[in-house]
């Protein structure tokens, strides 16, 4: 191995010593070879002295080269870490026979490096010089081989440790580190066989890589290794090269499976991380030292806090948008309503009254340009649903819009989220024709106005994200709402904002100052441009209807407005509103532009969707 390894030609005088002890070894190995050529040989006192004078020679030879080795002057670790392979050479051989067969020359040497510790760096993939060596555990119940076989890998710089039987190597093996088990396979109590299965099926030790050493070398025995999970299996008398080839393999795939095993370690921290983000129990910097590894991982595991603390921080100011909004239904609460606005052609149902033999009816809620709407009780489900009853003239002036009506339901019933109210079915009972629906208890966004004039800033954001979150789950199914305005939206005790009537286009209910039944499907001071003008409508004309809500809750007036359409096609059309930042000063320059970006003339200049304007709004303090 020391030849192969000083190939390179600025290693041309280190090579010629090691070429050298290199064949004054094979010189000794064939003397020993040629004495011991008969099996259980025993050698006589004079056979041994003879033995060790041949010996002589070929040992002087091993030590001279390895002294003129260690003369030289290493530049480097790679030098060292010859010098550490020379000396060792040269120690081995200078206890082979009497302490006086060779002469110790007395040279200038530098003190290498521990030679285990050295090797691993050298071999180990840019680890440091201090990195401790692998740790073999040799099983062996025969004492001879096994110290054979411990000094071998000890010259070859592995810490080793021993044991006389699979039962002490399985107690070692769970107590503390080893690299790798260097096992026989015929001992008693618990041969090599048992000590794989014990090895492989405790989690402690299941990817120590195992490597059989054993006189058994026939093919069932070497199958049966494998399949019990061994690394490879060497039959006795075994090759000292392939056995160190075996065990470098054996270290590497081991350190490629401490590699895995940590990798997956760290994977289920971000698993953790994320089940807490999704219990709302993730502390920011929580992932600590997984982010501060300098791989795809701890890239992951930053940006994974980096966007959760972002997205709690996010949260944390939507919770506080909620807590005032909470606070100024309850406010409003508490203040005098106007009185509803009773309109001609309704026939009010009594409390009590049963509607198509299932809903009874428990009290009335409100009254709009479509009809009345009762909070009533089924009685199939057992649960409160919300019952708009149509009115009468509606289907006698238009007989198309039942059918527009059960069409739209349909498609309302493909939304589903926290922020729209569920429809649930349109029916008829003597004449008269209902939807059903969730029934929300709460007030409407109009309402609020009317009690508060305007809402506040924090109150404004919690309404604005929670109608854009349901406007961007409806344009996802292609569903434009065309009718956006605060008295479609309804607001829960717990400041949870639902979005009513999705889908179902409609003549003009009652506005500010005019009513103009069948001129135009939606409410004119809400309107886009291009739907006031009977043009396409898509989602950017909800977003528009969308300004004009947070216009009004902002300043509690609407940005165009006027008592008839014409008057308000005039706003429009002469240009922006007044500013907000101009009438309520704690707004923020940055939602400010946001509103009037909502309320530009062209679709074109506005926010192109309703999930950009979730993001957006999000965003702002």
């Amino acid at each position: 191995m020391l030849f192969s390894d000083t190939a390179q030609p600025e290693w041309r005088l280190w090579r010629e010593a090691v070429g050298e002890a290199l064949l004054a070894g094979h010189q000794l190995r064939a003397v020993v070879e040629r004495r011991f050529h008969a099996s259980n040989v025993v050698l006589s006192r004079d056979e041994i002295v003879a033995l060790n004078a041949q010996l002589r020679e070929p040992q002087h030879r091993i030590v001279q080269a390895m002294t003129r080795m260690l003369g030289l002057v290493p530049t480097d670790l790679d030098d060292e870490l010859l010098l550490g392979d020379a000396r060792a050479i040269r120690d081995v051989a200078l206890r082979l026979g009497s302490d006086d067969t060779a002469e110790m020359p007395t040279v200038r040497e530098v003190t290498p490096r521990d030679p285990a510790r050295g090797r691993l760096s050298r071999e180990g993939n840019g680890a440091t010089a201090e990195r401790a060596a692998p740790r073999l555990l040799v099983v062996d119940d025969t004492e001879a081989p096994r110290k054979m076989l411990a000094r071998l890998l000890e010259r070859l710089g592995y810490d080793v440790i021993a044991a006389a039987g699979g039962l002490e190597a399985m107690a070692i093996a769970e107590r503390g580190r080893v690299d790798v088990i260097v096992s026989d396979i015929e001992m008693p109590e618990c041969d090599g066989f048992e000590l794989l299965v014990r090895l492989k099926a405790n989690d402690a030790t299941r990817d120590i890589p195992v490597i059989v050493v054993s006189g058994l070398g026939d093919a069932a025995s070497v199958v049966r290794c494998i399949e019990l999970g061994a690394e490879d299996h060497l039959a006795k008398p075994f090759d000292s090269l392939l056995l160190q080839a075996r065990v470098r393999a054996s270290l590497e795939r081991k350190r490629l499976r401490d590699q895995e095993l940590g990798y997956l370690r760290r994977v289920a921290q971000l698993t953790v991380a994320a089940e807490e983000v999704e219990n709302a129990t993730y502390r920011p910097g929580s992932l600590g030292n997984l982010a501060g590894q300098d791989d795809e991982l701890g890239r992951l595991a930053r940006v994974f806090d980096r966007v959760v603390s972002g997205w709690q921080s996010r949260e944390a100011r939507l919770q506080r948008r909620v807590r005032q909004f909470k606070e100024e239904i309850q406010r409003s609460k508490q203040r005098p309503s106007m009185e509803l606005q009773l309109l001609s052609g309704f026939g009010a149902l009594e409390t009590g009254h049963l509607l198509a033999d299932r809903y009874e009816i428990i009290d009335e809620l409100g009254r709009g340009g479509m009809g009345v709407v009762y909070r009533a009780r089924d009685r199939e489900l057992g649960e409160e649903v919300a019952v708009k009853v149509l009115r009468a003239e509606l289907l006698k002036t238009d007989p198309g819009l039942i059918e527009r009506l059960k069409m739209e339901i349909r498609l309302a019933r493909r939304i589903t989220h926290p922020n729209v109210v569920r429809s649930h079915d349109f029916g008829e009972w003597q004449g008269m024709h209902f939807l059903t629906m969730e029934y929300v208890k709460g007030i409407t966004v109009e309402n609020l106005l009317e009690t508060q004039g305007r809402l506040s800033v924090a109150s404004t954001l919690a309404i604005g994200t929670q109608l854009a979150e349901a406007l961007a789950v409806a344009h996802e199914q292609q569903i434009i709402h065309r009718d956006i305005k605060p008295a479609n939206l309804l607001v829960n005790d717990e400041g949870v904002l639902k979005v009513t009537d999705f889908g179902l286009a409609r003549p003009v209910e009652k506005s500010t100052g005019f009513t103009e039944h069948g001129s135009v499907v939606g409410t004119p001071r809400y309107m886009a441009p291009e739907q006031l003008f009977g043009n396409v409508v898509d989602e950017r004309s909800d977003l528009f209807a969308v300004g004009v809500v947070l216009y009004e809750c902002l300043t509690g007036l609407a940005p165009f407005d006027g008592n008839s359409p014409t008057e308000i096609v005039a706003k429009l059309v002469g240009g922006p509103p007044t500013p907000i930042d101009s009438l309520v000063p704690d707004v923020t320059p940055a939602f400010a532009a946001l509103v009037d970006n909502l309320l530009r003339y062209e679709p074109r200049d506005r926010l192109q969707s309703a999930r950009e304007l979730v993001e957006r709004l999000r965003e702002l303090g």
